[in-house]
């Protein structure tokens, strides 16, 4: 009777080990399948930027830093500083991409306009 039980127990364990083995193995298939999925997402910029943009304004030196004061009456930081420091006092159209969380634009081109 004791063999008949052990044979018993056996199987049921075997078909235990059977049923939980591949269950394990599509879950881990599954999260890695995840992961690669994730890791080939493009990554987000970290600062917020627009497109290129057109700003006008006067070109001020505040203590040594450039920035343009627009008329729509906000300041810009410039991360162009040698090319803003040519047009200093002067009103310009200036173009690039603002960084609206720092309030800076990203020169691409400074030209001077008529007031």
């Amino acid at each position: 009777m004791t063999k008949k039980l052990n044979l018993l127990v056996m199987l049921v364990a075997l078909g235990v080990i059977a049923w939980v083995v591949p269950a394990a193995n599509v879950q881990a298939v599954s999260h890695s399948a995840v992961v690669s999925a994730q890791q080939d997402e493009p990554a987000e910029p970290a600062a917020q930027e627009t497109a290129a943009q057109t700003f006008t304004g006067q070109i001020m030196n505040h203590d040594g830093k450039y920035a343009l004061h627009g008329e729509d009456g906000k300041t810009y930081h410039l991360d162009n500083q040698d090319k803003a420091k040519e047009f200093d006092g002067k009103n310009v159209k200036v173009t690039g991409s603002l960084d609206e969380e720092n309030m800076t634009i990203q020169v691409t081109e400074i030209e001077e306009v008529e007031a």
